[in-house]
């Protein structure tokens, strides 16, 4: 089974099976649960997240290559910075565009040569547009979840968020064929689905959360063009693929981004 030809529907097991995973972590928690009205924010926050932005990468993907995604997915930190300081959330220093320029500049060595290469027959922008649009849900959400994360509990506002958006997809789940087309997956599918849903959503995006709570927006989203970098890296290691030069340089230029913003905050704490 092919995962982009049912994007829906492996995006509503995948955060549907997290929030089961994550369903325990409410034993533990003393905080209590967020008002009303916050939860409707978390829940449209949510949709956007979990909901908006899986079906834009996902579609995307069908049109262009994933290095390709990579590199659009590296705006994520310079338009985490310009929503949250439009609206208030966030100062936007100096240093932290620098910093974000790095991170881009680098993923771009990184993977460019793989996400600019020729490309045979006529290009279309489709995939392009849709991943730059997932970028805007995904900068929007760091830039509006950051202070809300930071008054209310991690695990109420990841398990509502992640509901609200596998609930979301769903919708569009029944238009693949769910759930009679979950007949057709694999012993193999289900196991990356579990993967998919428990280290690669529940774990992950509960730490990302903690980091929002703990960072702000811009100093948070500094770190995301690193996944795409270390992604590469990681094929490297285990398929056995060769890096280049200038996929190290560009290495090199993503860890700098986050590296400098930390270093210039612990000056200024000292």
């Amino acid at each position: 089974m092919d995962q982009h030809s049912v994007p829906a529907t492996l995006g509503f097991l995948r955060y549907g099976l997290a929030v089961l995973m994550l369903l325990p972590l409410l034993l533990f928690v003393r905080r209590p649960i967020p008002p009303l009205k916050i939860t409707f924010v978390i829940i449209g926050l949510g949709i956007i997240q979990f909901g908006f932005f899986h079906l834009f990468v996902n579609t995307a993907l069908k049109d262009i290559t994933a290095s390709r995604g990579a590199v659009i997915f590296s705006l994520i930190p310079i338009m985490t910075m310009l929503i949250a300081a439009m609206v208030g959330r966030d100062k936007l220093t100096p240093i932290n565009p620098f910093a974000a320029m790095l991170s881009i500049i680098g993923v771009s060595l990184a993977i460019g040569e793989k996400a600019f290469q020729d490309q045979t027959g006529s290009h279309s922008w489709t995939g392009e547009i849709l991943f730059f649009m997932a970028v805007c849900c995904g900068a929007t959400y760091n830039a509006f979840s950051s202070s809300l994360l930071k008054m209310h509990s991690i695990v109420h506002s990841t398990i509502i968020g992640m509901t609200a958006g596998s609930a979301f997809i769903l919708l569009f789940s029944f238009s693949e064929g769910f759930p009679a087309v979950t007949e057709t997956f694999s012993s193999k599918t289900w196991l990356w689905i579990l993967y998919l849903a428990g280290p690669a959503a529940a774990v992950s995006l509960f730490l990302f959360n903690w980091g929002l709570q703990q960072l702000s927006p811009s100093k948070a989203a500094i770190y995301v063009p690193l996944a795409p970098v270390a992604a590469s890296a990681f094929g490297a290691v285990l398929l056995g693929e060769e890096l280049s030069r200038l996929f190290l340089i560009g290495l090199t230029l993503a860890i700098a981004g986050p590296v400098l913003t930390n270093w210039k905050a612990k000056q200024k704490k000292q």
